[in-house]
């Protein structure tokens, strides 16, 4: 090897580039050496892209006879670790017969000198190196530290955290699928409760439907309305009730109509629309055909107790016209029925 590739002192040879980056440097200024020929050292380590035990040797040497200040030097040691542990993998054992090999001397360039020289040797990372062992590794093992250092090149994680963050991922698995399968066991619990009560509500609130009509008792009249302004109000005011799913009306409705007869037979010239209506239960379109019977029902109840069939108008509007909640027993009751609007007065 060319003498200026190598120096000797005490009788060991270094790297003359490294050594002369650092003198050349605290020449300059006496203050501690910087990041930047820290930087510098670095990338003259790494362009033979090998790490040297004479370059291992020389970096001890500087760092143990040059001051660097404490960013420098955690910028050293902290890149040539990364480095070391990105390059090169130490064996687990060299055979004995590469234990007399020489290298073999040339004067080419430097990185092509620093690959001739890394193809026959061993490789130790820097703190290996660095802690004081300065004799040529031949039985190199991976240490626990140079593993880490490895998962952090690549990974930037140590195996240990790796580990750590797998069991706690498998953990927040394993909770997420029992939390799936507690709310999928609930879930189809609670789906079949409504199922069952839905179909009791709906056996017991729809039932049969019925379209058959029921003969009302005789009624009585209440008012005889003495004014045509009374009567009017009577007319808009009246509302008869169903059970539901039938024709069959609340006890009061008897009355109810023949004293809403007697008010229209008063003023003949009152003419009213009679209205049916249901509450929510059932399809939409059978409710409407319930709602018209309902209607011509008291319609014809009306004629029979001798209104005149001109003063009278009827329509089924189905479930349509609501007059009070239907999500209640209370306010079903209220919306099977039948009210009335007066359509127009003349003399």
């Amino acid at each position: 090897m060319a003498d200026s590739y190598y120096r000797t002192i005490s009788g060991k040879q270094y790297d003359n580039e490294l050594l002369e980056i650092a003198e050349k440097a605290t020449k300059r200024s006496k203050a501690p050496i910087g990041k930047n020929i820290a930087k510098t050292l670095f990338d003259a380590i790494k362009d033979g892209g090998d790490y040297t035990d004479v370059e291992k040797r020389t970096v001890k040497y500087i760092r143990d006879n040059f001051k660097f200040s404490p960013e420098a030097d955690e910028y050293l040691r902290s890149e040539i670790r990364k480095w070391a542990a990105k390059i090169s993998v130490p064996a687990a054992k060299k055979k004995a017969s590469t234990k007399g090999t020489s290298k073999k001397d040339t004067t080419v360039k430097r990185s092509s000198s620093r690959s001739a020289k890394s193809s026959t040797e061993g490789f130790t990372p820097y703190y290996e190196g660095y802690e004081g062992d300065e004799s040529s590794q031949d039985d190199v093992a991976p240490t626990p530290e140079y593993n880490e250092l490895v998962a952090l090149n690549k990974f930037q994680i140590t195996p240990k955290q790796n580990r750590i963050g797998r069991i706690i991922l498998l953990t927040l698995i394993f909770i997420f699928f029992i939390v799936l399968i507690v709310f999928g066991i609930r879930s189809c619990n609670r789906s079949s409760k409504v199922s069952e009560n839905t179909n009791a509500n709906v056996t017991s609130d729809v039932g049969i439907r019925s379209l058959e009509r029921v003969t009302l008792s005789e009624g009585k009249a209440s008012d005889k309305f003495e004014s045509q302004a009374r009567a009017i109000r009577y007319v808009n005011d009246l509302q008869i009730r169903f059970i539901k799913q039938s024709m069959q009306t609340e006890e009061t409705a008897a009355d109810k109509i023949v004293t809403l007869a007697e008010a229209l037979k008063s003023y003949p010239g009152i003419r009213i629309r009679v209205k049916g209506h249901t509450c929510f239960i059932g399809e939409m379109d059978e409710n409407k055909i319930l709602s018209d019977e309902r209607a011509r029902f008291i319609y014809d109840e009306l004629v029979k107790q001798g209104v005149s069939a001109s003063q009278l108008d009827y329509r089924g509007f189905g479930e349509t016209a609501e007059i009070e909640s239907n999500s209640t027993e209370a306010g079903r009751i209220k919306n099977r029925r039948v009210d009335f609007t007066v359509l127009s007065v003349t003399e």
